[in-house]
């Protein structure tokens, strides 16, 4: 057993997998992190290509956790996970405090040799001889699910990680103003998704490639990404309806509260778009006629210049776990969405076509 530890390049402790057993209703926290220790003191490899905690721990596990991220980035790792979700909920997860990452660990003008120590000391784990300067080279990506962020951490992991590739955060409420001012060239992949918090987001990456985002509108500004081709935005209706301004701020003509139109700017190069209106691709699905809906499509086709069809249907087409407030067949006002399409119709420029997948 030990030479396999050795060996491996993959560290992912899933408690399905370590725990051979469901986690509903019980908490075995005092299995899981020992099982964890231990894997990490027969570990003798030189680096790592991924290491994950997925278990719901949360900030009372945070001196193991610690210890864990920094094992992690002294053995030099490229793909980091730790997933805390408490989904499904149990009731022993209700209450807690999510763990929160010491800036420390990831601040360059930081030292983490206590650490390291600490590592040596309480579990007598020697990691490798580590240069200061360079320990976040390997990092590529880096996903936290349920880890308390402040803003200072954000900006502070994205200064630190400048390999970084792709960055995915979900339900971290704590952020409020997610900013990065100095361009980071080699993030391509950013998605946050359900940070209750957030107000405003603002990304100097000239590479980047693929953005996604859901949860509450917000101010978003995409800085000079000319790389750009992969964009999903969707508010998310547990944070409330529709508001007068849309999350992307198209330049809806008639309204003065926009904050930008910059994704407008993004559209001709753009070969994937997503965004909720119910959801929207090369179609639109979930369609029931309300004002918001029909702006938009129009909005889309000012700045889409190279689009020439699109699809639309009553029908929500998306996953219906992030559609919140879907109607059902029998409450459409189908005389709403008669006038409505007979809007677009009128509205659409002439190379335009449009086609209504129900029948009405």
């Amino acid at each position: 057993m030990a030479i396999l530890w050795r060996s491996l390049y993959n560290l992912n402790f899933r408690y399905e997998e370590i725990l051979h057993r469901k986690i509903y209703g019980a908490d075995y926290t005092h299995t899981y992190i020992p099982v964890v220790n231990q894997v990490l003191r027969l570990h003798k490899g030189l680096k790592l290509h991924e290491f994950g905690i997925h278990y719901p721990l949360d900030a009372s596990s945070g001196c193991h956790i610690d210890l864990w991220v920094a094992f992690a980035i002294a053995f030099r790792v490229s793909k980091l996970e730790l997933n805390f979700s408490t989904c499904p909920v149990l009731y022993w997860a209700f209450d807690t405090k999510d763990y929160s990452i010491p800036l420390t660990l990831f601040d360059r003008s930081k030292g983490i040799e206590p650490y390291l120590a600490q590592l040596d000391r309480v579990l007598s784990i020697r990691t490798p001889l580590l240069n200061v300067d360079n320990r976040f080279e390997g990092l590529k990506e880096l996903f936290l699910k349920s880890v308390e962020l402040t803003n200072q951490q954000f900006e502070t992991i994205l200064s630190s990680c400048t390999s970084l590739e792709c960055l995915r955060l979900l339900d971290s409420p704590g952020l409020e103003n997610i900013k990065h001012t100095v361009p980071h060239m080699k993030l391509n992949c950013l998605e946050i998704y359900h940070c209750s918090g957030l107000k405003n987001i603002g990304i100097f990456a000239p590479n980047l490639v693929s953005f996604k985002y859901l949860g509450p509108r917000i101010y978003i500004l995409v800085k000079d990404a000319k790389q750009l081709i992969n964009v999903c935005m969707c508010p998310s209706w547990r944070y409330g309806e529709y508001p007068i301004t849309n999350s992307l701020a198209l330049p809806y003509r008639q309204s003065k509260d926009f904050g930008f139109d910059l994704f407008a700017a993004y559209f001709p190069q753009l070969e994937y778009l997503m965004m909720d209106v119910r959801s929207y691709k090369d179609s639109v699905s979930g369609f029931f006629g309300n004002k918001i809906a029909v702006d938009f499509i129009i909005a889309v086709f000012d700045f889409a210049i190279e689009l020439e069809k699109i699809e639309i249907t009553a029908v929500y087409l998306g996953d219906p776990s992030n559609c919140f407030n879907s109607l059902r067949h029998s409450e459409i006002d189908f005389n709403l969405v008669r006038e409505s399409i007979q809007q677009l119709h009128e509205r659409m420029p002439a190379k335009v076509q449009l086609y209504f997948l129900d029948d009405l």
